[in-house]
């Protein structure tokens, strides 16, 4: 009678499944809210390029996107840097910014977005 030798993940080799998998959970956690951030200021944009910003000044058009900030709770953009350029027919609102993060250890982060809406498109 033969006996069937079992096989399997050895120990070392489920420690290893299970660090690679914390790994890319790691990665996902931290770069996730960041990205969502984005999503709402690029909607943010678009929900005040929908109403007429052609008759708002600038101060209405950033407190608006100030106060869209403030309820949906994005806290590390700063208004200030938003650009608003007028011409002829068409406004134009963008902001770029960078955000920059320790991911473990000694590794940083560095995520560069760019946002802008125009009312001529």
């Amino acid at each position: 009678m033969r006996r069937n030798k079992q096989s399997g993940m050895t120990t070392v080799s489920t420690l290893f499944m299970l660090a690679i998998v914390g790994l890319f959970f790691t990665v996902v956690f931290k770069l996730a809210p960041h990205y969502l951030d984005n999503r709402m200021i690029q909607s943010a944009f678009n929900q005040v390029g929908e109403s007429n910003i052609g008759g708002k000044s600038d101060a209405q058009i950033r407190h608006t996107i100030a106060n869209f900030f403030t309820i949906n709770n994005i806290r590390d953009v700063d208004i200030a840097k938003i650009v608003i350029a007028r011409g002829d027919t068409a406004t134009r609102i963008s902001l770029d910014y960078e955000k920059r993060f320790a991911m473990f250890g000694n590794v940083d982060v560095v995520l560069s977005f760019s946002n802008q809406y125009d009312s001529a498109e």
